[in-house]
């Protein structure tokens, strides 16, 4: 049986959908207990389901990353079912094509940072005194190729918050690193290639965005939330005891060029 997390606890939010939800199956079949958090209780629940099937027990939670009193709920209610948490993974985020078409380009960037940037703090802290109390753990947090590089004019503009918030989140990574590595807290980031989730579907339903971010790519394809969960789970695991402050990417050679 395959036991990479067995005996921990996982709390993943955006774990209805994409990457998050892949990564709570994933797992499960590695031997964890899994808290999935979304903001609707019900949109996690088929992704509950699959992780039952994969051998794992679930928990379900509702809350907004972006309210601070729903992480520490977050936080309270997994600890108050699993009685500790091995492994954060902060999945939850947004583009600014989830921002309502009616915003200006200002209340889409407060839209943007506040779940992805703000959302990812406000886990964090709600989490970072409980694992250090008990002993270590790991944080995985989701940047993105954009929070180390710039964006192709042709998909830009330029001054998109999108690529704003994932370069804060890569710093929040590297200074909570810092800080917890000597209470054995690791915290590291994934940074993804284009991958096919709800997030991005809209640009690769379109032939011509999909035919440009695939020449991106040296790989020439976009990627699968399944290749991204399994870079989580590295990290997560106790294979990766001596990395720390990293900011991987995942992005079949994107940056690379």
């Amino acid at each position: 049986m395959p036991d990479r997390l067995r005996t921990k606890v996982a709390l993943i939010t955006g774990a209805g959908s994409g990457i998050g939800a892949a990564t709570a199956v994933l797992f499960a079949r590695e031997g964890a207990a899994v808290a999935l958090a979304d903001l609707r209780q019900d949109g996690v629940e088929p992704v509950a389901a699959d992780v039952k099937t994969a051998g794992g027990e679930a928990l379900t939670l509702a809350g907004d990353v972006t309210k601070r009193a729903d992480s520490e709920r977050l936080v309270a209610e997994t600890l108050a079912r699993f009685r500790r948490i091995d492994v954060l993974v902060n999945s939850a985020g947004v583009s600014a094509r989830n921002a309502p078409p009616e915003w200006d380009w200002e209340q889409t960037w407060d839209f943007v940072m506040a779940v992805n940037m703000k959302g990812t703090l406000l886990m964090c802290r709600a989490i970072a005194d409980l694992m250090v109390q008990q002993g270590g753990g790991s944080i995985v947090n989701l940047s993105s190729i954009y929070g180390l590089v710039g964006r192709p004019r042709e998909l830009g503009s330029g001054l998109d918050p999108y690529l704003h918030s994932k370069g804060g989140v890569a710093q929040l990574t590297r200074d909570m690193a810092v800080h917890f590595a000597r209470d054995r807290v690791r915290v590291n980031a994934l940074c993804p290639g284009f991958v096919y989730t709800p997030l991005t579907k809209r640009l690769t339903d379109d032939p011509e965005n999909l035919e440009f971010l695939v020449a991106r790519h040296p790989m020439g394809r976009l990627g699968q939330p399944e290749e991204i969960a399994a870079a989580a789970l590295f990290l997560a695991s106790d294979e990766a005891s001596f990395i720390t402050g990293a900011c991987l990417p995942v992005d079949g050679g994107y940056t690379a060029q």
